[in-house]
């Protein structure tokens, strides 16, 4: 299948060119965020940016709304910038992953390509974000397969388009799960590796609510930063504020935002040894301010 054998062959060619030329990427952490609801950067930018400041966020996944026009999002990310803020174009749902809605996904990158063409350095996307979560529709039950398949079409078809732009870092979110499943095409290789393979960024949504120990957020992803500290990618940990029914060890709603901040402090020097640990992404502007309130 051309989409297995192409991510197996990437794999191989990154990790033979980080292992001959010692790259690495920069050891910075970043603290990022979600921001699903578009209208808020136009009803509350000045809050975003004292929230962002105030919690030390520099990465904003905005979800975007390609009916509006530029000047909707220029000055947001204007202002984000100069206050040391990156935003991402953040976009997604479980029915992309279906070769039918490959067009949705084109529209939006070939919309975030304009808008970057079409504005100032200091008002562009730098990033482009993707939630897709394909194990939602009711055909990962039925036809798994078929659905991985799809759903690897898309992304290659997004990564390659959205690379015509050299400033964009690309992303995904993935669930910490995803390393139980395999390409059809190519049983040794996770979808979890893939995918960070073919990504720059991958946010890991590892909600937990304590940093260390037996099924915490550390203890979830050691195989997917293995995977990124050869190919010299990005990592991501995701945590949760929203309210969970899938028990109360899975947001830090329950513990509030003073343990949040508590277990999240120990988490660069948990994952020190990684190049890979990017930092955190807490999940999202809208519940947390809420827990902090």
């Amino acid at each position: 299948m051309k989409v297995a054998s192409r991510a197996v062959a990437y794999v191989c060619l990154l990790s033979l060119f980080f292992v001959l030329t010692g790259f690495a990427s920069p050891s910075e952490n970043r603290k990022a965020t979600w921001l699903w609801h578009t209208e808020l950067i136009a009803s509350e930018p000045n809050e975003i940016l004292s929230f962002s400041k105030e919690q030390g966020v520099n990465l904003i996944y905005l979800q975007v709304d390609i009916s509006k026009k530029p000047a909707y999002y220029q000055s947001f990310i204007r202002d984000a910038h100069r206050a040391g803020v990156d935003v991402h174009a953040l976009s997604g749902s479980p029915k992309w992953a279906l070769r039918e809605n490959q067009g949705k996904i084109l529209a939006l990158t070939n919309w975030l390509l304009a808008y970057n063409q079409r504005v100032s350095d200091e008002e562009k996307f730098t990033g482009l974000h993707l939630d897709i979560e394909p194990y939602l529709l009711p055909e990962w039950k039925t036809d798994q397969e078929s659905v991985i398949q799809q759903w690897m079409e898309n992304v290659e078809t997004y990564v390659d388009l959205a690379r015509q732009d050299a400033g964009l870092e690309i992303g995904c979110d993935i669930p910490f799960w995803l390393d139980k499943y395999y390409l059809p095409e190519a049983p040794n290789m996770t979808l979890s590796q893939s995918l960070i393979a073919q990504h720059d960024q991958v946010a890991i949504m590892s909600y937990r609510d304590r940093a260390e120990g037996p099924n915490s957020i550390s203890a979830l992803v050691p195989q997917e930063l293995g995977w990124a500290d050869d190919l010299g990618k990005k990592i991501m940990l995701g945590v949760e504020t929203k309210e969970s029914n899938e028990g109360n060890f899975v947001s830090f709603y329950e513990e509030g935002a003073q343990q949040l901040n508590q277990e999240l402090s120990k988490l660069p020097v948990l994952l020190a040894d990684h190049p890979s640990f990017g930092g955190i992404a807490v999940h999202s502007y809208e519940h947390w301010k809420v827990l902090i309130d």
